[in-house]
């Protein structure tokens, strides 16, 4: 049992006489009830019992005042809140006490009933006094007004005096002469005596913390005494406007002053919004930015701005239009119906901020999570995202849902009795996304790849949980369902990360000599080898074939370091020389660039070798014929 209840039990057992009078200082002890000795009892118990019924008034005093101290001091270390049990520990004794009591009222056993009735009361109060206890720490920590703390005494008062005990007095003064012969009388009457002296303590101690709020809670004139009636009572009686507030509170029901209030409170909210979350964000933002790189404190910025800002700012407005409407409108129904949908709106402001800080935490980190971790997708960053946004706005609606008193479990239930229904109505819904799913775990393509399929061609833009968006070379948009690209065969250009080909045949015309193509072929040869942007063994590092390897990195990688440079044929106007390689980058625009260089130097090239380039020609021969004199 806690400490406070062994201190109880021990004056209980005191002879303390009367109820104290004066109860801020007290004077006098609480009047309790001991149990008489038993007959037969020792002479020595009884020159005990005696020796304790004799006990000085100021002893009594001096206990009962250690008492209200320990109460005081276990109030204001918070200690109640872990050392009294819980409010189940009592439930299951009154429910099984109650069951009790109907089983002796269908036997008869009335005097069993009596007993068990004290003793549910009993554990009713003590209950409810450990409850009130506990309430009066948590209404210090939420910083609750004076008033809060006098009707929570007041109301455990109240319950305490509700029960009549004088009923069973009669009952308990009969028993008293059996408590040696029948256990349910002894019973009884050590019930009546614990209720009567917990009632009397309980009382003493409640009356006392009303008496002396200020010893556990100190008074705050803004929580305690800023009234804002007092404001609108002295604006409605300025001589003026006293006759125009009459009107109004007959007209529309507020006066002038509670008018001018609720826009001074709008005004506040305003400059608020305007002027302090300024200082909050620079201070926010003063404090992530731990050093001076630019572009970090613009992402910080931005990142507190657009995550914190908005949602708070409307929160506040929010907050002040709710305070305006307690001032304005008294219908207290209208109040009440509309409270649940200002409570959605806070919390859908509080989800917002929530996306907004995860959303914009991964715009400003995700980079570097991806050089971290190689096999993370942007795609799939987005695609939890989206997900996640999904979520948050089911639990606003179910939040609003519940607020309006709808019974989500019964929605629940028709959902799944409805579920063969609804899986056929959104089949293709469900195809699409299982068929996202698909896409990103088998990563055929990610967003900004070329891929080409027989329908379309373009660049992905955006991969979605329905559907794909790809941007064609025209600048068009096609959206395309994820069914359908996932199972079409998809040609990706962009899945390389070295090589893209480079092929040309280059002719020499018949004139040149053998040496000098010779000569031609091994200088482009070496100069192929030797440029920066060839993909070559020189200018390229490719790991080590294994022995054996199901799939070679190059190949599921896209690295290609083909150096082909040969004489390839004669045609019909030139002798050909077959360049067949591949650029290190695969960007179209570099590619361009590469191809050009490639083209430039190969013409040096000749020039240099004494050849020519061949151009289609076409020589007629013409047969002699003899000449006859």
């Amino acid at each position: 049992m806690s400490k406070l209840y062994k201190n109880l039990f021990i004056i209980l057992f005191l002879p303390l006489l009367i109820f104290a009078e004066d109860i801020q200082t007290p004077t006098t002890p609480v009047k309790l009830l001991i149990k008489e000795s038993q007959q037969t009892t020792t002479l020595k118990a009884e020159q005990t019992n005696t020796k304790e019924v004799s006990q000085s008034i100021e002893e009594q005093i001096d206990s009962q005042t250690k008492l209200l101290e320990e109460i005081i001091n276990n109030i204001n270390n918070e200690s109640y809140l872990t050392t009294l049990p819980e409010k189940n520990y009592y439930d299951n004794e009154i429910n099984f006490l109650t069951n009790r009591i109907n089983a002796n009222n269908l036997q008869g056993n009335s005097l069993a009933v009596k007993r068990d009735e004290i003793k549910l009361e009993f554990l009713k109060e003590k209950a409810t006094y450990e409850t009130t206890l506990k309430n009066i720490i948590i209404g210090k920590q939420e910083f609750k007004n004076k008033k809060y703390f006098e009707e929570l005494l007041d109301t455990n008062i109240k319950f305490i005096q509700t029960f009549n005990l004088d009923e069973y007095k009669f009952l308990y003064d009969s028993e008293l002469k059996n408590v040696n012969t029948n256990k349910v009388s002894s019973d009884l009457v050590d019930n009546y005596i614990e209720l009567y002296n917990q009632k009397h303590t309980q009382l003493f101690v409640l009356q006392y913390l009303y008496s002396n709020i200020q010893k556990f809670r100190a008074s705050n004139f803004f929580i305690d005494e800023f009234n804002l009636k007092y404001f609108m009572n002295k604006i409605d009686n300025i001589k003026g406007i006293s006759f125009v507030s009459s009107l109004t509170s007959y007209h529309f029901n507020f006066s002038i002053g509670e008018l001018t209030i609720a826009l001074l409170i709008i005004l506040f909210f305003r400059l608020i919004n305007r002027y302090l979350i300024v200082l909050i964000t620079n201070f926010l933002s003063k404090f992530f930015i731990k050093n001076n790189k630019k572009n970090l404190e613009e992402n910080i910025l931005y990142h507190i701005k657009d995550a914190i800002n908005t949602p708070l700012i409307y929160s506040l407005y929010l907050f002040s239009i709710q305070l305006s409407m307690f001032i304005l409108v008294k219908d207290q129904t209208f109040i009440n119906n509309l409270m649940p949908w200002i409570n959605t709106i806070y919390m859908a402001l509080l989800t917002w901020a929530i996306y907004a800080i995860l959303d914009n935490s991964i715009s400003i980190y995700a980079q570097n999570l991806l050089e971290k971790y190689q096999n993370v997708r942007k795609e799939m960053i987005v695609f939890i995202l989206k997900i996640i946004k999904v979520m948050l706005i089911l639990i606003v609606v179910l939040f609003l849902f519940t607020q309006l008193g709808i019974d989500v479990k019964a929605i629940a239930a028709s959902l799944g009795v409805g579920g063969i229904a609804i899986a056929l109505a959104a089949k293709d819904t469900l195809a699409n996304f299982f068929a996202s799913l698909n896409i990103m775990t088998d990563n055929s393509f990610s967003q900004g790849d070329w891929i080409r399929t027989d329908d379309f061609e373009g660049t992905v833009v955006d991969i979605r949980m329905r559907t794909t968006r790809i941007r064609t070379f025209d600048n068009a948009m096609i959206t395309v369902p994820n069914s359908q690209i996932a199972n079409a065969h998809i040609m990706n250009w962009s899945k390389r990360i070295i090589g893209r080909r480079i092929k040309m045949s280059i002719g020499i015309t018949y004139e040149s000599k053998m040496e000098d193509i010779i000569r031609l072929k091994h200088d482009i040869q070496d100069m192929l080898l030797n440029h920066p942007k060839i993909a070559s063994n020189k200018t390229i590092n490719i790991s080590k074939t294994k022995a054996f390897e199901a799939i070679k990195k190059e190949d599921l990688e896209g690295i290609k370091n083909t150096l082909l440079v040969f004489i390839d044929e004669y045609s019909s106007s030139s002798i050909d020389i077959l360049i067949y390689c591949f650029s290190k980058s695969p960007v179209w625009e570099e590619w361009l660039e590469t191809k050009e260089e490639v083209i430039i130097e190969i013409a040096k090239l000749v020039e240099k070798n004494n050849c020519e380039f061949a151009y289609p020609t076409q020589t007629l021969h013409l047969k002699n014929e003899e000449k006859y004199e």
